[in-house]
């Protein structure tokens, strides 16, 4: 064999091999890193609204301050949260709960990064807010 052919054997199979391990590397940074933490999403289809439905209204009556609280105190979110005062963790609910109108459906959701506390603060926030029309109907 001429010693150009060599060479270029050599040449190739480090090149392949280089890329091989690249390769070999980029698979491992992919595996072991870190990953941010994902936000959970728990929501749901309210159903048929009639026409000219308030959204924002709706929003409003159920992230109400009362609510709320019930809510926070229920899931001790302060603490959870790591937050300084009831106001803060307020905030960040009404920041993460989103109530859509799509044609006719009314559909309600909220988000978190852990999983058990967005779907405790889903069902808290609806079924307050079913028990408080319930009250409010039953008058």
């Amino acid at each position: 064999m001429n010693r150009n052919v060599k060479l270029a054997i050599v040449a190739v199979l480090l090149v392949a091999l280089g890329g091989g391990g690249l390769y070999v590397l980029y698979k491992g940074y992919k595996k072991y890193r870190p990953d941010k933490p994902k936000e959970v999403r728990y929501g749901g289809t309210l159903g048929e609204a009639p026409e000219g439905f308030d959204v924002e209204g709706f929003k409003k009556s159920l992230l109400a301050d009362d609510l709320l609280e019930q809510v926070i105190v229920k899931h001790d979110l302060v603490k959870a949260w790591g937050m300084d005062d009831v106001a803060a963790a307020k905030s960040r609910i009404r920041q993460k709960f989103t109530v859509e109108h799509d044609g006719a459906m009314v559909k309600v959701a909220y988000q978190d990064k852990n999983k058990e506390i967005a779907l405790g603060v889903m069902q808290s926030i609806m079924k307050i807010y079913y028990q408080k029309m319930k009250a409010a109907k039953d008058q």
